[in-house]
């Protein structure tokens, strides 16, 4: 877009659905009552100069007609990164405040306190950073709602600042969970190996999360993470 364009008039065509028709408003943007009633006896309009940063935004109508909208400046554009990740941070405070008032999870107090730990120290290393992926976070919520009777995890967080929980019992056995913004989870389980008492066995693999117990329970994980 060039710095300068000329054109006679900007018209803002802001079109509200009302039943079957639409109310057009046709007035400049900008106008104000009088220049609006007035309009038809400008004969020479003033040219306006549009920034070259100008976004242009077009909405659709009822009937399916677009309707121009008024431009915004790169400065003013609502849609920006900032905004996005704003709107994530306050998603990842609000679910640890469920988190801190959910009667349904016994060790709730220490978890709240370990997240907004978490949250706090990923911010301080990098403040453009999620701090804690919302969807992970929501991920690991709905778990521990269909899972009331598990013991505290050990949290921590992954370079994508998902949340991984582990729970870790006898003979060093460990399972431990990675918690996908999608609703899967990746899952590895360490149990002892009965022959090989020196060694240990390995499973890994991947499910929706509302599932994962069920894949798990031939390996009695319940017995020592609950």
């Amino acid at each position: 877009m060039s710095d300068l364009h000329l054109y006679d008039e900007i018209v803002q065509e802001a079109t509200v659905a009302y039943g079957n028709k639409s109310l057009i408003d046709y007035s400049a943007i900008g106008e104000s009552d009088d220049e609006v009633w007035n309009r038809r006896n400008r004969l020479f309009p003033k040219p306006r100069k549009v920034p070259e940063d100008t976004f242009f935004l077009t909405a659709v109508s009822q009937e399916g007609l677009k309707a121009p909208i008024r431009p915004w400046t790169e400065k003013d554009n609502p849609f920006t990164q900032v905004d996005l990740l704003d709107s994530e941070e306050d998603l990842v405070k609000g679910l640890i405040f469920r988190i801190r008032i959910s009667r349904s999870i016994p060790f709730r107090q220490p978890l709240a306190n370990r997240l907004f730990t978490l949250f706090n120290d990923a911010k301080e290393e990098d403040p453009a950073s999620l701090g804690i992926s919302a969807g992970s976070l929501r991920n690991f919520y709905n778990f521990l709602r269909l899972h009331t009777n598990l013991k505290c995890p050990t949290i921590s967080l992954t370079p994508d600042y998902n949340i991984s929980a582990s729970w870790r019992g006898e003979q060093k056995r460990i399972f431990s969970v990675h918690f996908l913004p999608n609703g899967d989870a990746r899952f590895v389980i360490f149990i002892p190996n009965v022959r090989h008492p020196e060694r240990q066995i390995r499973i890994s693999g991947a499910v929706t999360t509302d599932i994962l117990m069920e894949t798990v329970a031939s390996y009695h994980v319940c017995d020592w993470i609950s």
